[in-house]
């Protein structure tokens, strides 16, 4: 049983309907009431949705949750939810009954099912005549085709023979390589690919590949650089330099390298000066060990730093596979890139120490060098060395690897023929053309017995006939519409709209239509076994379009006896189905409904309303107190006017969207109470002029003449000389009826406190 509605978002007036707090619970029986264009029709349109467990095209998009006592259905699996539904609304009519007249004959085909089955008869029937047609086109085409299947093979394992020089290889080999080939799922190889396994097929002996050795190369530029960070910015500690030699770095070095000839004082082998013993030990003092220790681990870095860089000893491409060549002249390129970087940054090095040596006074910072540097190097010779080792083992297993390229390069042009058959008429087309010829006599057994099932569907379906002339009878009186059955030019059971002298029913009117369609909706619901009726749920939308009061007593009389049910005449009502839903906008009708109270062990009766809130936009709650006290819609109307009256925002769209249509029927009713004559003899403003004064009724109903139809109401909202004008009219009623009605007034405002 459905519980409640959780929420219907992007469906008509239910933009972003979420279910309010207080509202209560459905019932075993449920009347929904609302006026015109309110969303009623939409409401049942979700429920026909979850009857039919098919998408609608109308309700894409919407988003929609219902709450059941097992289950929660939404959008997403109403397809497969387990809620039995039956809808009636005018989808219901427009679906199942046919209604022609003018210049030809009214035929009612009454009942999708067995509208829908006859549309299927003659479907089927028309695929069995095309598929018989069919068939004999794809037999004589299948003949042909073996004898271009049977030369396309010779000639495709001509050209596998001639081109891997294959021999022998004929059309019985080629069919082996297609079985193989569609077993191994093999794909086509790309045109390089392909030319490299023919080129290694074709390889002969005197040309087998030899192995090469790999490259060997170990970079240890970081450490070095590391090395001369330290040394290159350090500077020994001197006490006893000479400023001038420190000054000029090739003058120091010169004095330094013949320094040693001098051994005691004496004359200057140089100048020929005398050379004392003080200025020979001062100039021993400047050369001290410090010195001497740093100048020799510049030397000894710069020494390290020229070892550094590297020189490529590599194999020429053409002593590899020609398979592997273009692969490894590129490797190369990229190795000699960054070997050549790499050098570079070493002569950088190289430099930066050369500076320190010449004057080893001076800190020298050297150039940072990139961290991935020596690692570009060791990548560029991994990938090098991958291909020669991918030679090398190819040199190591040449003939194993000479006929699997063979192999490949065999089914490769094998694969070829095969897409070249699917694509054009050859062994896979007739393969297709005669699984399709069987599939088509299948298809035809199957046609064939639908084709019997939904005849005696159809003859089935006329036996409800009876039921629905009786239900007709009931609904339109002893003059009512009958139906007979007739036969078509195929023999097919038809049913045909008669007058009782037997005449052609033309120009059915709307109420006729509406018994007719509710008469069907009905029988149909008595067509489903009494178990399969208790688990039903089902949603009835306004059944009576332009019936009069009389036959909306027999409309509701046939819901109390399809619907309801007493043990005996002093038992409660029961339901008889699962859960009823019916919404109406006719306050009769929906009187006449309450009456029935169902008692359950789960729950009774429940009243709801749904009304607009917005210019397109509605809500579902509970009945409004004012109608569920009383028997009549004029102490609600009466209500919606009296709250926009006491509002202190007259603003407030809840009040707007249903004061003018209100006001409207509000008046209508009052008048008519107060000066009942014939309704066709004067109109709502002729009988306003007369109880409220003519200015006074022509101020009151002005405006709610216009915006009574809501279709100019984005005009009211917002705009407050509009509703300025409403407040004084709503106003002048009051007043009105206040001065000469005082009695009635206060009635009214007892009723709806």
């Amino acid at each position: 049983m459905l519980k409640h509605i959780i929420k219907i978002k992007g469906l008509g007036v239910y933009h972003n309907y979420i279910k309010p707090s207080d509202i209560q619970d459905f019932g075993i029986k449920n009347l929904i009431y609302g006026w015109n264009y309110s969303g009623k029709t939409t409401l049942s349109r979700l429920f026909a949705q979850l009857e039919s467990k098919t998408y609608n095209p109308d309700l894409f998009g919407c988003e929609f949750t219902f709450v059941t006592d097992k289950e929660t259905i939404t959008e997403k699996n109403f397809t497969t939810s387990n809620a039995s539904v039956r809808v009636f609304n005018s989808d219901f009519v427009k679906n199942n009954l046919h209604f022609e007249g003018g210049n030809f004959n009214p035929i009612l085909l009454l009942g999708k099912d067995s509208d829908e089955a006859q549309k299927r008869i003659d479907l089927l029937t028309g695929k069995i005549a095309r598929s018989n047609t069919t068939q004999k086109k794809l037999l004589k085409k299948a003949e042909n085709l073996k004898k271009r299947i049977a030369e396309s093979k010779t000639e495709a394992a001509k050209f596998i023979r001639q081109r891997l020089k294959i021999d022998p290889y004929t059309a019985t080999h080629l069919e082996k390589d297609i079985v193989a080939v569609s077993l191994l799922d093999f794909q086509l190889l790309s045109e390089d690919k392909l030319s490299e396994k023919i080129e290694l097929a074709l390889t002969p002996d005197s040309n087998r590949p030899s192995s090469v050795d790999t490259i060997q190369l170990t970079p240890k530029l970081q450490s070095i650089h590391d090395d001369a960070k330290a040394t290159l910015s350090s500077i020994p500690n001197f006490s006893n330099t000479i400023k001038h030699l420190e000054d000029n770095p090739q003058i120091e070095k010169w004095v330094q390298s013949g320094l040693h000839i001098h051994p005691i004082a004496g004359k200057c082998e140089f100048c020929g000066n005398q050379l004392g013993q003080i200025h020979l030990d001062s100039l021993r003092a400047h050369f001290s060990k410090d010195l001497t220790d740093h100048k020799d681990n510049i030397e000894a870095l710069l020494t390290k730093a020229k070892t550094s860089e590297l020189t490529l000893v590599s194999p020429k491409a053409r002593e590899l596979n020609s398979q592997y060549r273009t692969y490894y002249t590129e490797a190369i390129k990229t190795l000699t890139t960054a070997i050549s970087e790499f050098n570079q940054s070493a002569r950088t090095l190289i430099d930066e120490i050369q500076l320190k040596v010449e004057d080893p006074h001076k800190p020298v910072i050297p150039t940072p060098i990139k961290q991935e540097i020596e690692q570009c190097v060791l990548d560029a010779v991994a990938a090098a060395n991958l291909i020669i080792c991918q030679n090398n083992q190819l040199a190591a297993h040449f003939d194993k690897a000479k006929s699997e390229a063979l192999l490949e390069a065999r089914y490769h042009y094998v694969k070829q023929f095969v897409d070249e058959q699917e694509n054009g008429d050859l062994e896979i087309v007739k393969n297709r053309q005669s699984t399709r010829v069987e599939r088509l006599k299948s298809l035809d057994v199957q046609f064939q017995a639908e084709v019997d099932k939904l005849q005696a569907e159809i003859s089935r379906a006329q036996q409800g006939r009876e039921k629905i002339n009786k239900r007709l009878v009931i609904m339109l009186g002893s003059e009512a519409v009958q139906i007979k059955v007739i036969k078509d030019a195929l023999s097919q059971e038809r049913f045909q709209l008669v007058r009782k002298n037997g005449v052609l029913a033309k120009n059915l009117s709307d109420g006729e239509r509406t018994a007719i369609a509710f008469s069907y909706f009905l029988t149909k619901l008595q067509e489903l076994a009494p178990k399969e009726f208790e688990d039903t749920i089902v949603y009835i939308d306004d059944p009576i379009s332009s019936l009069d009061a009389n036959h909306i007593f027999q409309i509701t009389a046939a819901i109390r006896a399809i619907f309801f049910h007493q043990k005996d005449k002093n038992s409660p009502w029961e339901t008889a189905c699962k859960q009823l839903f019916v919404s109406t906008h006719n306050f009769e009708f929906f009187n006449l409904l309450r009456e029935i109270k169902p008692v359950s062990h789960r729950q009774g009766a429940k009243l709801f309303m749904i009304k607009k809130i917005a210019e397109n936009i509605s809500t579902f709650e509970n009945m409004p107190s004012s109608l569920v006290r009383y028997q009549s819609e004029y102490q609600f109307l009466f209500e919606v006017i009296h709250r926009f009256h006491q509002a202190p925002d007259k603003t407030d769209h809840d009040i707007l969207m249903l004061l003018p249509n209100a006001m409207r029927r509000f008046i209508e009713l009052y008048t008519y109470s107060r000066l009942p004559g014939p309704k066709d003899s004067e109109s709502v403003d002729d009988r306003a002029e007369l109880l409220f004064g003519v200015e006074r009724a022509k101020r009151i109903l002005k405006i709610f003449h216009y915006f009574s139809h809501g279709n100019t109401l984005d005009r009211l909202i917002g705009n407050n000389e509009l509703i300025f004008d409403m407040e004084h009219a709503v106003k002048d009623m009051i007043e009105a009826i206040s001065e000469h009605d005082r009695p009635h007034l206060d009635a009214l405002l007892a009723a709806i406190i």
